[in-house]
Parts: C-alpha cells; structure tokens; sequence
C-alpha cells in the first residue's frame, strides 16, 4: 500500500471513530430528553462500536509496519485481526439489540417525546450515512467491517426516524421493535459473511482468483517447464496472494537458462496479481523432497499450508 493510501485510510478510520463517539454522546442525550429506551440502547451499542473502532484503528496502524525478524512477513494480518475482534463485537451488540427488542415487543413502552424523536432521527441519518459514506472507500478487512458497524447504524436511524414518523401518525409503538428486528438480523447475516471471509485467510485457504488450476495452466506454456507441483497458495490478508512451488525443467540447462526461465516465471505470476512467489527450480528424474511434493487435487478444497 502506498503512503498516500496509507494516509487515507488512517484518516478515515480516525474520522470515522470520532463522529461514532461524538454521536454516543448525542444519542445518550437523545434518549434522555425523549425517553426512548430504544435510544439510549442504541447508544450502548454505539460505545461499543467506538471501542472496536479504535482497536480497529490501533491495529491497522500496527499492520503497515514493515517485515522484521519477528514477523517475516509483516504485520499485514494486524488488520485481520482488527476485523476479527469488531465483527465479534458487532455480533454480540446487535444480539443485544435483539434481546431487548424481543423484550419490548412483549411489553411496548410509549415515547415521551416522539415529536423530538424525529429530529434526533434526521440528524443521525445524516451524520450516519456521511460517516458510513466515508468508511466504504476503505479496501481492508478491517474497514469493510467499520463500514459495516456505520451501516448499522445508518439503518437504525431510518427505521427510528420512519418509526417515530408513524408513532406521530399512528401511535403504533410496536413499529420501533419490528424495524429494530429486521436491521439487526440484516446486519448480523452480512457480519457473519465477512467473519467467513477473515476466517478463511487465518486459515490459509486458497484465493478464489486466479485458482490454482489457471496458475499451473499459465505457467506449463513457458518454454521449458515440464511440470509445476507443491504449490502451496495463500493470502496475507485477504488482497495479498503468496504462492511457492517446485518447477520442472528440461535438463542440462545453464545457470543463465535456469535463471531466465525462473524470471519468465515470476514475471507470469506478477501478470495475474501474484508478486511475492517463490520458485524452486527442479530437473525431471530427480526426487523431490518434501512429505507433500504430489501433485494437488485441483477438484479438491483448497486448504493448504504453506512450509
């Protein structure tokens, strides 16, 4: 990632953890001067939010420091790690929301001041949705799931602001607890599809692009490859690719020959947006060593480790 890049997604996360803060406050506030449980809940969960954020935040941050003799690789999968702790955060505070809505549909409690509600609920559709705005143009896992935690709260603010509207109309208090339902197990649902997602980088499975079949197929056309097996693929974090593999090569090649083939190679793996790979050239006949130098099951799932 760039500097430039860089800058802006700290800055965005930063922007992001203040207005959710700022607004906890509002909401806290808010629900005080108007008597709406559903409020001063809802600004329970945002004080959650703001603390993964900010641990988001911290771990981002410790994720763009370069490889050392600690961590080899660097500390990319920080961010992962980021992403992990809000998505779990997210999940345990909109299971909260449901609780408590399922505890009001039992037992409505009236508004004292739905009238002020609406304001409350204009304003944090706003703030909400430029804050939630911002958040996606992040392309870490980490700032996915912040956007994720905006866009629950984007959801909540119009579902209160149409609830307070027909409470106004109607004085149908019931309203709140079924559109408080319908966002939170929406956000659930799209939470638990990213925490897949991070869960399958932890676990090293293969990218998806380009599959493994494509990579052997691309590298084969090189002139003087024969085979290309122990291929162990995986992912930092979930944008960037490593790949290491044994190549076969014709016989009675020169150091210069090896090496340009070894480049060809590097050179087509970059092509296809793979540009750490290591390459461990071998010549037909020979053992390879190593307990899983077999070729893979290309029909298989891709769980694989890398050594």
């Amino acid at each position: 990632m760039s500097k430039s890049k860089k800058m802006k997604s700290e800055k965005r996360m930063f922007l992001s953890f203040i207005l959710n803060f700022i607004f906890t406050i509002f909401e806290f506030i808010g629900g005080l001067l108007t008597g709406s449980i559903a409020l001063m809940s809802d600004s329970v969960h945002d004080f959650g939010d703001s603390i993964s954020i900010g641990v988001a935040i911290f771990l981002e941050k410790k994720s763009k420091q370069k490889p050392d003799f600690k961590y080899t690789y660097g500390y990319y999968r920080f961010s992962l790690l980021g992403g992990l702790i809000s998505s779990i955060i997210l999940i345990i505070g909109s299971t909260l929301i449901i609780y408590r809505a399922i505890e009001r549909l039992f037992n409505p409690e009236p508004l004292l001041n739905p009238q002020l509600l609406i304001i409350f609920a204009v304003i944090g559709v706003i703030i909400n949705g430029l804050a939630a705005y911002n958040a996606s143009k992040g392309t870490s896992a980490n700032e996915k799931v912040i956007s994720l935690h905006l866009l629950e709260d984007v959801f909540g603010w119009v579902a209160l602001l149409i609830t307070s509207i027909l409470i106004n109309i109607f004085d149908i208090h019931i309203l709140d607890v079924l559109l408080s339902l319908l966002f939170s197990v929406y956000i659930i649902i799209h939470v638990f599809r990213n925490l897949k997602s991070i869960m399958e980088v932890f676990l090293e499975k293969a990218p998806s692009k380009p599959k493994i079949s494509k990579i052997k197929e691309i590298l084969l056309d090189i002139e003087d490859v024969l085979d290309i097996h122990h291929i162990h693929y995986w992912s930092l974090e979930g944008s960037i690719p490593i790949i290491t593999l044994h190549a076969v090569v014709t016989e009675n090649k020169s150091a210069e020959e090896i090496h340009k083939i070894q480049n060809q190679i590097h050179e087509a793996l970059k092509n296809i947006g793979i540009e750490h790979s290591t390459v461990q050239i071998e010549f037909s006949g020979l053992d390879c060593f190593g307990k899983d130098c077999d070729n893979i099951e290309l029909n298989a799932s891709n769980h694989h480790h890398h050594h």
